[in-house]
């Protein structure tokens, strides 16, 4: 997420699109897209002046046989509650430990890239698209449609080319509209040799974290010798499925930007004390109006730099009063850059995170 908008910047500025197409000789387009730019690197000078992402080291965490936990610090053991609420902001995950040490990270590290689109699936019987209203993290899941028994794949050229030997386990969220249906995960290596798991869910519509043991596999590729090549998921009826935040991992992962620690052990019941450290940036579900307004005011000044650079350029200035209304000379231009960057950094330094002028 942004922290600003190109009308926010307009506003800061006191100019429009057509000024702005007046002095820099551009398209309405080309003015847009040189503003989101403006504000793409006004963020990241927020980010830096604030120091977020914040991260958050060894955060206490009990299951107490709930599959998740919500990050936040509501279980600190020295009872050293503060207001950060990392929910919906989570930005990565960098390290679980429980009580045998430190857990192997995930593949993927973000438990998620694999299924937030589906340009790289393909399938029988099945329609797949991007469904970004009913997912479980991140911007999409995978939303799978099967007229009859059928199945989809990825990657498409079958070339994952990924060893997962190191993980125990295999995890995700998965979703129907029919919980008689009976669906199969499918692990291939390179010569089509095949390892796979059943699964059901026990409800409609709602959302639930298939766990799986690779162990439990019927199969006996050497992993440990071969590479995984593409994984399938097959339904034995026509249903609607949602498949979301897939990964391979050593009894844990984790959804982005939601914050939840998921537990992905089938042979015991989710209980024990986890400690995570993690990052997140505060402003990521809802960006304060001080935020806004820094972020704005920050892309303005490099807006005006830019106009002041091209209003050099111009060796002729029309002298009608109506044309000089809509193109403010070069003295005025760094009056405004000057109040939008002082305004900007006033603003942030407020925020006690670290910011210095």
């Amino acid at each position: 997420m942004v922290y600003s908008s190109e009308d926010n910047v307009y506003e800061s500025t006191g100019m429009n699109t057509t000024i702005v197409q007046s002095l820099s000789s551009k398209t309405e387009a080309q003015v847009t897209t040189l503003i989101e730019s403006y504000i793409s690197e006004a963020d990241l000078k927020i980010k830096r002046l604030l120091k977020i992402p914040i991260t958050i080291r060894k955060e206490y965490h009990e299951f107490n046989k709930n599959k998740t936990v919500e990050l936040g610090p509501y279980e600190d053991v020295e009872e050293f509650f503060s207001a950060y609420d990392p929910e919906d902001c989570v930005e990565e995950v960098f390290a679980l430990y429980d009580g045998s040490g430190r857990v192997k990270l995930p593949y993927p590290k973000n438990c998620d890239s694999l299924t937030e689109d589906v340009t790289d699936m393909t399938g029988t019987a099945v329609t797949l698209s991007k469904e970004t209203a009913i997912k479980k993290c991140g911007t999409a899941s995978v939303k799978a449609i099967f007229s009859a028994a059928g199945s989809f794949y990825f990657p498409m050229n079958a070339n994952l080319e990924r060893s997962i030997y190191p993980w125990d386990y295999v995890g995700f969220w998965f979703r129907t509209n029919d919980k008689t249906a009976t669906f199969t995960i499918k692990f291939y290596d390179i010569n089509e040799n095949v390892e796979y798991q059943t699964f059901t869910l026990t409800q409609n519509d709602t959302w639930q974290i298939v766990a799986l043991q690779m162990s439990d596999n019927t199969g006996s590729i050497d992993w440990s010798d071969a590479l995984c090549q593409k994984i399938e998921i097959l339904s034995d009826k026509a249903c609607t499925v949602y498949f979301d935040n897939f990964c391979f991992n050593d009894g844990y992962f984790w959804t982005h930007p939601e914050g939840l620690i998921c537990w992905c052990n089938p042979a015991s019941d989710p209980y024990g004390e986890i400690e995570i450290t993690f990052s997140y940036d505060p402003f990521k579900a809802d960006v304060p109006v001080d935020i806004k307004l820094a972020s704005s005011k920050l892309a303005g000044a490099l807006l005006v730099d830019y106009l002041i650079g091209h209003r050099q350029q111009i060796t002729g200035f029309e002298q009608m009063a109506e044309t000089m209304d809509t193109r403010p000379d070069r003295e005025t231009l760094e009056v405004v850059r000057t109040r939008l960057r002082r305004e900007a950094y006033d603003i942030l330094a407020g925020f006690g995170f670290g910011a210095y002028r």
